[in-house]
């Protein structure tokens, strides 16, 4: 909705804007940095409302508050790393932050998504699933070689499912108008 690569901090005071952004990275860095990424679609539509619901009931009834605090810091070191264009930090942090979410909920990745993920981490890159989870979209974060390498076995896992298939990217600057 507001373009760029942001981070969002989500304020709990009354009268103060609900969320302040960060720019994390520039619009003249946009276009060597998607060459850092890569998108794929699962094949299948997200149904993460099972999955959303399930996060709020554990966080409401105090299970896996160790959890949701290493999330935190991992979502913090994510964009610190990135703002700083370290790469091997925030790969670091986005592999945690998945597998701390995938011990929480073991469904939010499919066969497809599992495959996707572990390829991702086998070849020194980050992947994570957008919203939350259960189908859909997984991104991957790496070194411009690392991606490339990791673009034909996304290709080949990806062609085991209709529908699923990568997809192009590019980075809007100004969002929605």
């Amino acid at each position: 909705m507001y373009g760029g690569i942001n981070a969002w901090y989500w304020q709990a005071e009354i009268g103060r804007p609900p969320f302040k952004r960060q720019t994390i990275l520039r619009k003249p860095l946009f276009n060597n940095f998607r060459h850092h990424l890569l998108l794929a679609y699962s094949g299948i539509p997200h149904e993460s409302k099972n999955i959303n619901n399930r996060w709020v009931r554990q966080f409401l009834s105090g299970d896996f508050r160790r959890h949701w605090s290493e999330i935190i810091d991992c979502t913090h070191q994510f964009a610190e790393a990135l703002s700083n264009q370290n790469f091997v930090d925030a790969i670091k942090a986005m592999n945690r932050d998945m597998a701390i979410r995938r011990i929480m909920t073991p469904e939010v990745l499919d066969t497809i998504g599992e495959q996707l993920v572990e390829s991702a981490v086998e070849n020194n890159c980050g992947a994570r699933f957008t919203g939350a989870g259960g189908g859909g979209c997984i991104w991957a974060l790496g070194h411009i070689e690392d991606i490339d390498k990791l673009k034909s076995i996304w290709e080949r896992v990806l062609s085991g499912r209709k529908h699923a298939h990568l997809i192009d990217l590019e980075i809007d600057s100004k969002g929605v108008l």
